[in-house]
């Protein structure tokens, strides 16, 4: 019986990874990061609206509310932190 056997992937020029330009985030990653936001979210108020039967009103106000939740201990560490400490 034969094994196949995987090639290795490439390896980089250097050996060490530069910091300061392999962190960075890129604009194609931005992008499509908030357009799976935007379909996550018409996919979430079409549900709410049309199985759930909640109002728009309703779905607003459930958002709000979910997001202030969603971005309360986020700003809570950074405040904790202070913005030239990131961890």
């Amino acid at each position: 019986m034969q094994v196949s056997r995987a090639t290795p992937l490439p390896q980089r020029s250097g050996a060490a990874l530069n910091y300061e330009t392999d962190s960075k985030t890129d604009f194609g990653s931005i992008a499509v990061a908030i357009c799976v936001a935007a379909y996550t979210a018409i996919m979430l108020a079409y549900l709410a609206q049309h199985d759930l039967g909640l109002t728009a009103t309703q779905t607003r106000h459930l958002s709000m509310i979910a997001a202030l939740f969603l971005a309360l201990p986020i700003a809570l560490d950074l405040l904790r932190t202070g913005p030239g400490k990131a961890r």
